[in-house]
């Protein structure tokens, strides 16, 4: 590992960075918060995943989650500057979806202003989960090799249009029970039994298909994603999931069939990330060059 890097990279909990690989790159992951009842949790530090699916079971809760404060990435961002000469990139999540990109501009530019020698640049990844994550992970791997600040947010630039997301939903009660969606909608949801597939374009949650039946839903991610990447030369693949081991590993089984030379990591769902969907969720996320 070159020993003189000078570049830091920053991003939140939500982008399912996992911690030895966050050690091994000097990645800052910054959590995000989660409201339960009232009562405020860092994500994966005060609440566990398991913690709170099994919750959301048994009880009805209201659950919300917020970015980072514009104080919390201020002080982030210092303590990594008052280590010496470094610059900063942070990685945020989709500002369509969350604060979290303005909250990091906030605090990029109180910090610039301390430490004017630095240069701390904050970039929206359009993304959330598994597909922000890449994007952090790529680009600590390129400042690590030396290449600029620059260059590296110009890959990124172009790294972000080639991710994907898509997420299969066990259930619409919890989207319904947050007011996410009508009672109408999940009245005739609920009827006829249908499985919503969420993507995510352009830095907003949109729907890419719904079926009727669980083995529908993970073919139809399959082909999406077979549809996606086809012809690419580089791909990796994650899958999440929300205490739901067991619907992705099908999910799993369907992907290697597809792509049997791929290692396809499972990970658990970040309690923000599970939040408003609830138990039972799953998803993959995709980067493709």
């Amino acid at each position: 590992m070159n020993q003189h890097i000078t570049s830091t990279v920053v991003t939140g909990s939500a982008a399912q960075v996992q911690s030895d690989i966050a050690e091994q790159l000097g990645i800052e992951i910054l959590p995000l918060k989660i409201y339960v009842n009232g009562n405020e949790y860092l994500d994966g530090i005060d609440l566990s995943p398991n913690d709170l699916y099994q919750k959301m079971r048994s009880d009805k809760l209201d659950v919300k989650t917020a970015a980072p404060s514009v104080g919390q990435y201020y002080e982030c961002f210092k303590n990594i500057l008052e280590q010496g000469e470094r610059d900063i990139l942070c990685i945020t999540l989709s500002s369509k979806l969350s604060s979290d990109y303005l909250s990091a501009e906030n605090a990029a530019d109180m910090a610039q202003e301390e430490f004017q020698s630095a240069k701390v640049i904050v970039f929206d990844s359009f993304a959330a989960a598994a597909p922000q994550g890449y994007l952090a992970i790529e680009a600590a791997h390129r400042l690590h090799r030396g290449e600029s600040m620059d260059s590296v947010v110009s890959y990124l630039n172009s790294a972000r249009q080639k991710t994907g997301f898509l997420a299969a939903l066990d259930t619409l009660s919890y989207l319904s029970q947050g007011g996410r969606i009508g009672k109408a909608a999940f009245l005739v949801g609920d009827a006829f039994q249908l499985k919503p597939i969420l993507t995510l374009k352009d830095g907003i949650v949109a729907p890419a298909s719904i079926v009727r039946t669980e083995d529908r839903v993970f073919s139809r991610i399959t082909s999406i994603v077979k549809q996606k990447t086809e012809g690419c030369q580089k791909l990796k693949l994650s899958l999440m999931h929300a205490d739901a081991l067991e619907r992705a590993k099908r999910l799993q089984t369907m992907l290697l069939e597809l792509y049997p030379s791929i290692e396809i990591p499972m990970l658990e769902f970040t309690p923000v990330m599970g939040a408003h969907a609830g138990p039972g969720l799953v998803g993959v996320g995709y980067y493709y060059e």
